[in-house]
């Protein structure tokens, strides 16, 4: 099976030393205000959700260059030459990972898993998963996001389309019917685009309410023992490739702020497109992160009601260190 080593269900529990003091049965106590109710008010929430990233305009290059910028699993076969830059992105091989965990699950069950993808976009995940067979759930709030996977399941076949539902909304606010997933996939970094530490919280609480027990959660982010966490003094060239909608030749230019006293960092550049005639045109992107640590983001796993059954330093199971990539982690909802 290809991304896990060993299967999920076979894994011990990652032990501690006994009960931490700031949770209370699994949940997250309210450690941040030293007291009271364990669920943040909605008056805080909507505080909270000022404080993440505006919304993001639809003329953002980060839109605008997704499905290049993420080459798809069928990019990476035909293009051989996209390996490095896809691998230094820690993606080469997430979807093989992520399908791997679904199929274990299925032969644990005895039946199709239930799938749930946050932050679908336009389909890199869900899309490979449905054309193995398995039916995914997805939300997105981006409406051009969603727009993409519309496309992009216009492309498929009937099965292969009936298998993917979407719908547009916000994470903090997550609601959906069903509520005993037995796996939620969060990837590529998409709990550290929650700039905010207790949106993140928030985040995993919603995650935690909508998975059966004993439900898993995977996710990865990036590994910021690997990161600049100060300010990029000179725009560096992450890469330099073929623009899936257009068929132009582009190179994206990156920098990043220093991260600051709430642990957000802004990254901005910009993409140089050459268009026919020779002209450049340039389309610029920004956002923020917090960055999460290992340890960090296993004690927030704790205190949301998950106990990390994996940790590892890539989706080929490497075991963590300080030169890994990504953080790579497999949770179950206690």
């Amino acid at each position: 099976m290809t991304g896990m080593p060993l299967p999920i269900w076979r894994l011990p529990v990652v032990p501690t030393a006994g009960p931490c003091p700031c949770a209370r049965a699994g949940r997250g106590d309210d450690f941040r205000r030293g007291g009271g109710s364990d669920r943040l008010s909605a008056h805080s929430t909507a505080r909270i959700r000022r404080r993440m990233n505006p919304h993001v305009p639809d003329s953002d290059g980060s839109y605008l260059y997704y499905d290049s910028d993420y080459p798809w699993p069928e990019d990476l076969a035909a293009d051989p030459s996209l390996h490095a830059s896809a691998l230094r992105q820690g993606i080469l091989h997430d979807v093989p990972h992520y399908l791997g965990l679904a199929n274990e699950l299925a032969a644990l069950l005895g039946r199709a898993p239930k799938l749930l993808e946050l932050a679908c976009g336009t389909g890199r995940l869900s899309i490979p998963l449905a054309r193995e067979g398995f039916s995914v759930a997805g939300l997105d709030a981006s409406p051009t996001m969603l727009a993409g996977l519309a496309r992009r399941l216009e492309r498929e076949g009937p099965e292969v389309t009936a298998r993917v539902t979407a719908a547009q909304g916000d994470l903090l606010q997550l609601d959906m019917p069903v509520k005993d997933h037995d796996l939620v996939i969060m990837g590529f970094n998409i709990l550290m685009l929650l700039a905010d530490f207790e949106a993140q919280i928030i985040a995993l609480e919603k995650v935690r309410d909508h998975l059966a027990p004993g439900g898993i959660l995977a996710l990865d982010v990036v590994n910021p023992l690997v990161m600049p966490l100060g300010a990029t003094q000179a725009p560096e060239v992450s890469y330099s490739r073929v623009n899936r909608r257009t068929g132009n030749l582009y190179t994206k230019f990156a920098l990043v702020g220093t991260l600051d006293e709430r642990e957000v960092q802004r990254n901005y550049g910009w993409y140089d497109e050459v268009v026919p005639g020779g002209a450049v045109r340039r389309t610029h992107y920004h956002f923020d992160w917090r960055p999460l640590f290992r340890f960090e983001l296993e004690l927030m796993l704790r205190l949301t009601g998950f106990n990390p059954i994996r940790v590892d330093g890539d989706f080929q199971g490497t075991p963590f260190d300080v030169g890994a990539a990504k953080i790579v982690v497999v949770a179950r909802r206690v």
